[in-house]
């Protein structure tokens, strides 16, 4: 017959395995969550902390016969239109800067043109301004916004372009 002893011996033996068994599975789905789980999170806090800084510099002819400004009354002229750090978009990321355009010439009328070396530097982000030969009336203030569209992803780093701005009369 069996012996008792050698019974309880392979039982206290498969017992084990079982738990040995338990114990690696429960580690490995552990791992199986946790690992995504920490990748995801890291990826979201990163997505936040990476910036595509973009600042744009206004050259206008001199002597102008225009201004351009912050506010309608005309007394904050813009030299400089800086968008700051900009988060890294994950979709497609439309942003504006409000801009008054005022005909400084009492008696003529103007058509306002502009480009940009904004291709020089990137053909990612693209911008949009007013329509080339716009026309505004003597003394008059024509309101407007520069746009910039960044796409997802954008590759990180710091923009600056130049864009001149002239009118003919």
């Amino acid at each position: 017959m069996d012996n008792p002893y050698l019974f309880k011996r392979r039982k206290e033996v498969y017992v084990m395995k079982i738990c040995k068994i338990k114990i690696a599975l429960s580690v490995l789905l552990l791992f199986a969550v946790a690992v995504p789980v920490f990748a995801y999170v890291y990826n979201q806090t990163q997505e936040y902390t990476k910036y595509v800084p973009v600042a744009i510099v206004i050259r206008l002819p001199m002597p102008a016969q225009f201004g351009i400004y912050w506010d309608y009354e005309c007394t904050k002229p813009v030299t400089v239109i800086d968008f700051g750090e900009i988060p890294q978009p994950r979709m497609w990321m439309y942003l504006s800067k409000y801009i008054y355009i005022r005909n400084e010439q009492a008696d003529k009328r103007i058509w306002v043109y502009w480009n940009s070396t904004l291709r020089d530097v990137t053909t990612e982000i693209t911008e949009s301004w007013i329509s080339n030969g716009t026309m505004i009336d003597a003394s008059q203030i024509y309101y407007s916004y520069y746009s910039l569209s960044i796409p997802p992803k954008a590759t990180l780093g710091t923009y600056n372009w130049t864009l001149t701005i002239w009118a003919d009369y």
